[in-house]
């Protein structure tokens, strides 16, 4: 009977050991860590172990985990992290590229996509809106903006820019005028459509070159201007201008003469002193004594006489 109690009682203990161990560890706590998922796009979307969750950290065992991590425009990332710490898993999403194919069947065209060079006519573009410009010699240029959203196809087709004209000259900057429209000083090129244009070239103290000109193939103006042959100024000075008191040689006793505010008469010469042809503003001066003549054009070749003269008028008052 002792036997048979002391095999119940280590049959009972043994139970018990065992017992204690199996609810024993249902009863431990499992250990929870902070995963924290830093990602360079913002307000992307992340899932854990297929879970969406709340901002970027999340609670979690120890073990293996699946992470994924989406963003509009960007490779979604599917990867597998193990935690045993809180610890934060940095997350690296990759823009999508798009290929953009723009179709252009001009020879020598560039293509320009954001401003940058094409190589070819396919870009490799993100999603959203793209600036598109094309160019190519003798057309129009080509500007568009287009909003990809998947690989697309562009067919651009560029328009003649019309007949190249190109005008030189043997001055530099003649001024180019077209149809009365002033466009660009020598040497000059643009394209116009095919008609009958009005051109002339222009330079100070040259005859200005005019020509009517059919344009319906690309055409090349050579012009020679002609200079003009200057004008000339006599000027007839009253002696009510010279001061005979003072000394010969004193500046205060010259006559000075003034085109376009530059000093013509050094040596005080008044006969027959060059200028060139146009409008000019003139203006003599004695010590502090100025008069200004009103502007007049002076046509080549010609001599203009100047006759400055002195008015005195005398007025009798009574005194008060």
């Amino acid at each position: 009977m002792k036997r048979i109690a002391k095999s119940l009682t280590l049959v009972t203990l043994a139970c018990l050991v065992f017992a204690g161990q199996i609810f024993g560890q249902g009863l431990l706590p499992k250990r929870v860590w902070d995963l924290t998922i830093a990602v360079n796009v913002p307000n992307a979307s992340i899932l854990v172990d297929n879970v969406q969750i709340l901002g970027n950290t999340v609670k979690v065992g120890a073990g293996p985990h699946n992470v994924r991590v989406h963003a509009d425009g960007y490779a979604d990332f599917n990867g597998t992290v193990t935690v045993s710490s809180n610890m934060t898993f940095s997350v690296r999403l990759n823009a999508l590229l798009i290929p953009l194919s723009i179709r252009v069947p001009t020879p020598g065209a560039n293509v320009f996509v954001d401003n940058l060079d094409v190589t070819g006519q396919v870009a490799s573009v993100t999603l959203g809106m793209h600036s598109i410009r094309v160019t190519a010699p003798g057309y129009q240029d080509y500007n568009s903006s287009v909003n990809v959203t998947s690989p697309m196809n562009l067919d651009v087709a560029l328009q003649p820019a019309g007949v190249l004209l190109t005008v030189n000259a043997n001055v530099a900057n003649a001024t180019v005028t077209v149809n009365n429209v002033a466009k660009g000083p020598t040497p000059y090129s643009d394209y116009y459509l095919p008609s009958t244009y009005s051109v002339r070239v222009s330079a100070d103290g040259y005859a200005d070159y005019v020509a009517t000109i059919s344009l319906d193939q690309a055409m090349t103006l050579n012009v020679q201007l002609k200079a003009l042959q200057p004008a000339t100024l006599t000027f007839i000075i009253p002696p009510a201008f010279r001061d005979t008191d003072i000394r010969q040689g004193d500046p205060q006793g010259q006559v000075k003469i003034w085109v376009d505010n530059r000093l013509i008469n050094p040596r005080q010469e008044t006969d027959r002193v060059a200028v060139s042809p146009g409008r000019h503003k003139i203006r003599i001066a004695s010590g502090s004594f100025s008069m200004q003549v009103p502007d007049f054009a002076a046509q080549p070749g010609v001599n203009y006489t100047i006759d400055f003269t002195i008015t005195v008028n005398v007025r009798a008052s009574n005194q008060q």
